[in-house]
């Protein structure tokens, strides 16, 4: 008896079960290179675009502090820096500067686009702290600052910190040149600290939202001697 052949066509069951599990397989893998990527272009541009902001304040408190504390006043006036509305509720945070008559003056402020019910994209936090040296009559004052920066609508969890530190030229100097003896410049103690409480307070975004991520990735470099308002004071 002649036997006879058949030619098979198409693919067996198993074979399509290994195919569709190869193709999940590489399709998995392409999804996640593309998330990570994705994530990756969103966290490096909000590191970017943080810095940028950062340096805005931090260069317009510096012009502001200098400014003012080369200038002349009179006994027992004082100047406060600090940021207002620091976690951006319906208006963007602002660097101010107040003067011991109740005077506000605006630092800088940087763009608000929306209303009174969303908040700014940017919540930023400020803290200051004077160290003074002396070195046989001359003293030397230097001020630290440090800047806070979330980006609300990113939500990337995120928190960009900005160290900066400057000195005051001639500060002593000028003081008893101009019989201000009671010159200073000081952190005000009775302002928020950089504490943990504070900082917690600054990752709960204006939805009421705590983030526990954001708070880990700055916990290490908190300074309780740093405060949230500077003062000058002219004697």
């Amino acid at each position: 008896m002649k036997k006879t052949r058949k030619n098979r066509k198409g693919f067996t069951l198993v074979e399509m079960l290994l195919s569709l599990a190869i193709i999940t397989l590489i399709g998995g893998v392409i999804g996640g290179v593309c998330f990570s990527i994705s994530h990756s272009f969103v966290t490096t541009y909000n590191i970017d675009d943080s810095a940028d902001y950062a340096m805005l304040y931090a260069r317009g408190f510096e012009n502001s502090f200098l400014a003012i504390t080369q200038g002349n006043g009179t006994a027992g006036q004082t100047w406060t820096w600090r940021i207002e509305n620091p976690k951006g509720n319906g208006s963007a945070p602002t660097l101010k500067v107040r003067d011991s008559k109740g005077g506000d003056e605006d630092v800088f402020t940087p763009k608000f686009i929306g209303n009174s019910s969303t908040p700014s994209k940017w919540s930023v936090i400020m803290f200051y702290k004077v160290e003074e040296t002396t070195n046989g009559t001359n003293t030397s004052t230097l001020v630290n600052y440090r800047l806070y920066i979330r980006d609300n609508y990113a939500r990337t969890d995120y928190i960009y910190r900005y160290d900066g530190s400057f000195w005051v030229p001639r500060f002593q100097e000028r003081a008893k040149s101009s019989g201000a003896t009671g010159r200073k410049i000081m952190v005000d103690t009775s302002s928020l600290p950089m504490s943990e409480s504070t900082m917690k307070n600054f990752c709960t975004d204006p939805s009421g939202n705590y983030s526990q991520k954001a708070y880990n990735s700055i916990k290490d470099g908190l300074d309780p001697t740093y405060y949230s308002s500077i003062v000058y004071k002219w004697g």
